[in-house]
């Protein structure tokens, strides 16, 4: 059986985000985009194995944000089945940074959150998937652009797919919408990952 560990790091300095890239004005729209980091935030994420230019990004709210979801999804019979999350933390910033670590989502994901206000890190690990156990071949595909977005709008960060098929296609991650589409290729494993902002509180959430 899969086991699901959550652990719950302390308040980290991971990539020296306090900072926080420069953003534009909030100009009244919501958007999260790939992190443009600093020769210093580059070199510590390097430092950490992190892919820089894929799994770091800064995003623009508005006042009224109340709380952040992070949730890990598998494929099932054509739906997306949660495997990771659904919880959420509070959150009341208008700018922050999310960093996302990872090698296979089967196995887990570390998702560090940081702004003027709020720090730290999640990790989830688990035991791989029993029918993936013996597959090595993955493809990813992660958000590479500005993206503008409502409250309560699951936004796709990254879909990762793990085959043991000769040939992958690998769309663009906006195809988190369009499920059936990879349920037709018939790949053993489709990962997702999303994040939610929200104007209601955890409890609420929670409720």
């Amino acid at each position: 059986m899969k086991k699901l560990m959550v652990i719950v790091l302390a308040i980290v300095g991971m990539l020296s985000m306090a900072g926080c890239a420069d953003t534009e004005k909030n100009e009244g729209k919501m958007y999260i985009e790939p992190a443009q980091l600093t020769e210093e935030e580059e070199k510590i994420a390097s430092l950490l194995g992190l892919n820089t230019e894929q799994r770091i990004y800064d995003f623009t709210l508005e006042e009224s944000v109340q709380s952040i979801q992070v949730n890990t999804y598998r494929l099932m019979d054509g739906e997306w089945k949660l495997e990771a999350g659904g919880g959420g933390q509070a959150f009341s910033d208008v700018e922050g940074r999310i960093a996302l670590a990872f090698e296979r989502l089967d196995e887990g994901l570390r998702i560090a959150i940081q702004s003027e206000h709020t720090g730290g890190a999640t990790e989830y690990n688990s035991e791989r998937n029993e029918d993936l156990n013996e597959i090595g071949s993955f493809a990813t595909s992660v958000l590479s652009e500005k993206t503008e977005f409502e409250y309560e709008e699951e936004i796709p960060l990254a879909v990762q797919i793990i085959t043991s098929k000769n040939e992958v296609v690998s769309y663009q991650v906006d195809y988190f919408y369009s499920p059936e589409e990879y349920e037709k290729l018939g790949y053993e494993g489709v990962f997702a990952i999303t994040i939610r902002f929200s104007q209601k509180t955890v409890a609420e959430l929670d409720g």
